[in-house]
């Protein structure tokens, strides 16, 4: 904690002095300076004190972080270090208010925390008509662009598409893990930018992104590993095929594509599309209607262990993209033909190994 009450009076650590009384701003309850050679000032609670304000335990780096933070968005407006919301019971690591426009409140994420705790202080902020920015420490630099991550953290910034944020207490840059999007065959993929102002921020990605490429060979392999080392998510999809007749290893060519989607569809978009039109096609139905493909997209999308819902969004209108794309495709190449009240089959994908 960078901030106390002494006499009713708020002192930053950095210029409150020993011989003082300090009590937590939340609490009220008495706090201890802490100012060493090796200790960055600060205050913090006796020992078995509870305080009363959700608040991250305070490390080297969550304590310098803060600082820095409140001078890398100084140019939004005036910042206030550790602001208290008593109305969600929360303290702000920094808070910008920024003329004519909805603050800003910074949550410098150095310890662990659940989906549902960021998604109830998120939630939070929103009412208070406060804009969160998570913004992740070192100990979540370590790990890769995962789902974990993803669903708690990510959001969308103009000009920067979905996003995680870091910042780096060494370098004093934020780093911006951005335009995360998956692959057909499950990979995730983004690009990172390191920024050292805040108009570099605001100015968004300046850079081409680079063109995804699709290696089958490899996935395939992955497949069949999976498979030997009966990985769980592989053997739910591939016994929903094995029931059709088919295998996970003899998706038809005609599913393929280079489309890029929300890091959503699980195990990726072309099993889901393989799933979908397994129960489509599938036995001697020679019609297909909007219900079957709702509930066909609906199941293919839990067995590939698709995420709908995160903190920052929701994947309902990616699925149904999907969906629509799918058919379309279908029906452009003549498997589908298109009826007043869905789709008549014409003929069948043929399964088999994909040679790409």
């Amino acid at each position: 904690m960078l901030i106390a009450l002494a006499e009713d009076q708020l002192i930053d650590a950095l210029y409150a002095a020993r011989s003082r009384h300090y009590v937590c701003p939340a609490c009220r309850q008495p706090v201890h300076l802490r100012h060493g050679t090796r200790v960055q000032p600060h205050f913090a609670h006796r020992a078995k004190q509870r305080c009363t304000v959700v608040s991250e335990g305070e490390t080297r780096q969550h304590i310098q972080g803060k600082r820095q933070l409140s001078l890398f968005f100084q140019p939004w407006g005036p910042v206030t270090l550790e602001r208290i919301i008593p109305e969600i019971a929360q303290r702000a690591d920094c808070w910008i208010q920024r003329p004519e426009k909805a603050p800003v409140a910074i949550e410098f994420q150095c310890s662990p925390i659940t989906t549902a705790q960021v998604l109830a202080r998120t939630r939070g902020y929103r009412r208070q008509a406060t804009y969160p920015f998570w913004i992740l420490g070192q100990r979540y630099c370590q790990y890769g662009v995962s789902w974990s991550l993803i669903e708690r953290f990510a959001t969308r910034l103009r000009g920067w598409g979905l996003s995680l944020l870091f910042w780096d207490v060494r370098r004093h840059q934020l780093r911006i893990d951005h335009h995360i999007c998956q692959d057909a065959l499950g990979n995730y993929h983004w690009r990172t930018t390191w920024v050292r102002r805040l108009t570099q921020l605001e100015a968004g990605n300046q850079m081409p992104l680079p063109k995804v490429s699709l290696d089958y060979s490899r996935w395939r392999s992955r497949l069949a590993r999976d498979l030997r080392v009966k990985n769980a998510g592989v053997l739910a999809v591939q016994e929903r095929l094995y029931a059709a007749g088919h295998h996970i290893l003899d998706v038809p060519a005609c599913l393929t594509t280079k489309a890029a989607t929300l890091p959503i569809f699980g195990q990726g978009l072309l099993l889901w599309r393989a799933l979908v039109i397994s129960q489509l096609f599938a036995g001697p139905v020679t019609w297909i209607s909007r219900q079957m493909v709702e509930r066909a997209g609906r199941q293919s999308f839990e067995t590939v262990g698709g995420h709908r819902h995160a903190v920052w969004f929701t994947g309902d209108q990616a699925v149904i993209t999907a969906q629509r794309e799918l058919l379309l495709e279908l029906t452009a190449q003549g498997y589908l033909r298109v009826v007043h009240d869905g789709w008549q089959i014409q003929r069948r994908p043929t399964w088999g190994i994909i040679r790409k």
